[in-house]
């Protein structure tokens, strides 16, 4: 068969490019894919980051592009909707993430004429983590432009659901956010990787990504007291900080946890992610609002167990006390009654057995089964 797939790769950053980028790579594996890629996305000034360029020297998460186009530019999304229409693709793929796309998309979908090839937007979030009136208005016309709708967790699904209408409820797919295994590619030890990046801890608990409010960063923070009140744990955080970094110092200060914490303030390139992976026992995600994570199939590819908050989608892929921790989101006591939990019963050993074993059912086949299944009138 075969497919558009329109998105960001490298030299972007993030996970959509790194989404993208993979689902293009698994696509052609057995389809003819033709991807469109973007050489501008964000103008500077909207980006709440440094940049939207990725520093990373491996490529593990590129692919060819067949043509780069201006994202910012509509007389190029016009263009691209008229070689998408000329062209035999079964499907075209496009990422829905935040609202900020909704006038290109709009623009695109409405200039693909009919009959026109089907379309579908893997929603990556259905809702902005902040949302509000307009984004949501403006975020329903736009989707309503597409066929089909792929999400990553019932929960995901019930929200497009309700923002569609029943009507529209046979167009949604679900399928789990496949796990992200690209980037462990170096064999390093825990020894080693604590080595590279100057540390002498034992035990290493993770946070990992982008830091921003949503995220829940300061609870797992509040936590640490009450988990080294009883054991000697060390955090290590590593991202780059949207908006203003000082309150997690001033946080971190006023607790007392100077000496206890590793915080590395910029964006991890590919070729560093193993070494924080690597040192580390257990990866704590305290989103306080979320669809789904995808720390949390990093974690997964490294065969790290989580400790996750019970929001959103994201209980859908952590089975407690198997694979992690499921956790009131907003709540240290019970971030660190895990954390106390996992290291007091020595499950380390068994819970990354158990995250090697499940990560089949978190596969990129699998989601690539299910847009086949969207392409094919007879299975619809």
């Amino acid at each position: 068969m075969s497919f558009t797939v329109i998105g960001p790769t490298h030299p972007f950053r993030g996970g959509i490019a790194h989404y993208t980028t993979l689902l293009v790579r698994s696509l052609r594996a057995s389809h003819d894919v033709q991807f469109f890629s973007y050489s501008r996305q964000y103008p500077h000034w909207l980006y709440p980051g440094n940049t939207d360029l990725d520093p990373s020297q491996s490529l593990l998460t590129h692919e060819q592009p067949s043509i780069t186009f201006d994202a910012l530019n509509p007389l190029a999304w016009l263009k691209l909707a008229r070689e998408v229409k000329a062209s035999n693709s079964r499907l075209v793929i496009l990422q829905w993430s935040t609202v900020y796309w909704t006038p290109f998309y709009w623009l695109f979908l409405k200039n693909l004429g009919r009959p026109r090839p089907r379309t579908v937007f893997i929603c990556h979030n259905v809702m902005e983590h902040e949302p509000n009136w307009l984004k949501s208005g403006l975020s329903r016309r736009v989707l309503t432009c597409a066929d089909f709708f792929v999400t990553h967790s019932r929960w995901d699904r019930d929200n497009l659901e309700r923002w569609l209408g029943p009507s529209r409820a046979g167009a949604i797919r679900v399928s789990p956010h496949p796990v992200y295994q690209h980037l462990n590619q170096a064999v390093l030890s825990k020894a080693e990787a604590k080595a590279a990046l100057g540390m002498e801890a034992e035990r290493v608990v993770l946070f990992f990504g982008f830091i921003r409010d949503y995220k829940g960063l300061r609870y797992l923070i509040e936590s640490l007291p009450f988990v080294r009140a009883k054991l000697d744990v060390h955090l290590l955080i590593a991202g780059e900080v949207w908006g203003d970094g000082k309150p997690y110092h001033e946080l971190i200060a006023r607790l007392g946890l100077t000496g206890s914490v590793t915080l590395v303030e910029k964006y991890i390139p590919n070729e560093e992610v193993v070494r924080y992976f690597a040192a580390s026992d257990l990866v704590v995600i305290p989103y306080v609002s979320a669809t789904q994570s995808g720390i949390v199939q990093l974690a997964y590819g490294f065969g790290k167990p989580v400790v996750v908050s019970r929001v959103g989608g994201l209980p859908e892929v952590v089975e407690h006390g198997v694979t992690g921790y499921l956790v009131p989101p907003e709540d240290s006591v019970a971030i660190s009654h895990a954390i106390l939990d996992f290291y007091h019963h020595g499950r380390e050993i068994e819970m990354s057995e158990a995250v090697r074993q499940k990560r089949a059912a978190f596969s990129w086949a699998r989601l690539c089964r299910t847009i086949e299944e969207l392409a094919e009138p007879e299975e619809l």
